[in-house]
Formats: structure tokens, C-alpha cells, sequence
């Protein structure tokens, strides 16, 4: 039985989306073409899940609008025809959604990556290079699997981004789209040993 990402044929949007209603994996689509989405780590998804934990009670607190979803949601890249999971987005306060489809999003503002060593080259530049022909989209974070480490990415004007770079648990993030800090220590909560 040959594979969603196994088929050579360029497939529509429709045909794309219809197929990964059904599949049991996740799988990027780039213009025609479908990319397996690699399995998360334990400790990957505790990243993930630390980042939108925290996040979450974070806007709550300051009483912020946004929304925010984990890796079942798709976001679509209208400049490459493209449909990518996050490992987490942070969505403006009125969600947009493709076709009127409730699992693919258009106004992200926050998307986060939890890079392993296979992913995370396409994440800092490949990806981050798609996500920024978004017009909504304002800041990128990606975190390191293995060490209390973090890339963020914020919008300054539609061509100017500015680069940082975070590193220790002592360290917290300064989440300008938002108006929210993120602890290092709260992301990597429960990761050692994993």
C-alpha cells in the first residue's frame, strides 16, 4: 500500500487535505508535495506542552485575547501554497480559517518550533522564510531538545526582523506579540533525564 507521502504526483490542495483528514500521521504540504512530519520525543512534547501551558496562563493573566493551539493545528502559507504543524501557535483574536475548515488557520501570530537535530535547520531558516510571507505573523521562537536553549525571531517592519538568542534556565522571553514574558525554567519544566 503505497503511503500519503510515498505518492510522486503532485496533489491538489483539495486532494491534500482530504487525504489528512484520514491519515492517521501529519504531513507538511508544499506545493503538491506531502513531507512526513517525524514523531515527537517525550521529550519534545513536553516542550511543547510546557511552552502552551505557560503561555496560556500567561495571557490569562494579563487578561490578553489571543488564542492558543497545539500541533493539531495547521497553518496555511498562501505564498508557497503551503500547509505547516507547528508545534505551537499563538492566533490573532479572531481566528481566519482556510475555506472555512476549523483545523487550518491564516492569521498566526506566535508560532513555536521545538527543533530536534533533523528539524531544526529547516526550522530556523526554510520554514521561518515561509511563515514570514504571513502578514500577521510577528515572532518565532524555536527551542532546543536538549539543552535550555532558545532562538526568537521578532517582526520589527514587513521587511526587518530582529535575532536572539536565549540560553539557561535563569534566562525568561520577552514575548513582544503578546505583551507576555515566557520562563526557560517553565519551558524545560520536567524534561531533565527525559
Amino acid at each position: 500500500m503505497t503511503t500519503l507521502a510515498e505518492r510522486t504526483r503532485p496533489l491538489s490542495i483539495e486532494e491534500y487535505l482530504e487525504m489528512e483528514s484520514r491519515s492517521r500521521e501529519k504531513h507538511h504540504f508544499i506545493n503538491g508535495q506531502i513531507e512526513n512530519m517525524p514523531g515527537g520525543t517525550l521529550k519534545h512534547n513536553t516542550i511543547a506542552s510546557n511552552v502552551i501551558t505557560s503561555i496560556n496562563i500567561a495571557l490569562r493573566i494579563k487578561n490578553k485575547p489571543f488564542l492558543v493551539s497545539n500541533s493539531d493545528t495547521k497553518i496555511w502559507v498562501p505564498a508557497i501554497k503551503a500547509f505547516y504543524y507547528p508545534d505551537a501557535v499563538v492566533i490573532c483574536e479572531t481566528p481566519e480559517y482556510y475555506g472555512g475548515r476549523k483545523d487550518v488557520i491564516l492569521n498566526p501570530l506566535l508560532i513555536v518550533e521545538v527543533a530536534s537535530p533533523a528539524t531544526e535547520e529547516f526550522d530556523r531558516s526554510g520554514k521561518f522564510l515561509d511563515y514570514s510571507t504571513i502578514e500577521s505573523f510577528r515572532e518565532y521562537l524555536i527551542f532546543q531538545q536538549d539543552q535550555p536553549f532558545a532562538r526568537q525571531s521578532q517582526r520589527v517592519d514587513a521587511e526587518t526582523w530582529q535575532f536572539h538568542t536565549i540560553q539557561g534556565l535563569d534566562q525568561h522571553i520577552e514575548l513582544k506579540s503578546i505583551g507576555c514574558t515566557l520562563s526557560m525554567q517553565e519551558v524545560y519544566f520536567k524534561t531533565e533525564g527525559l
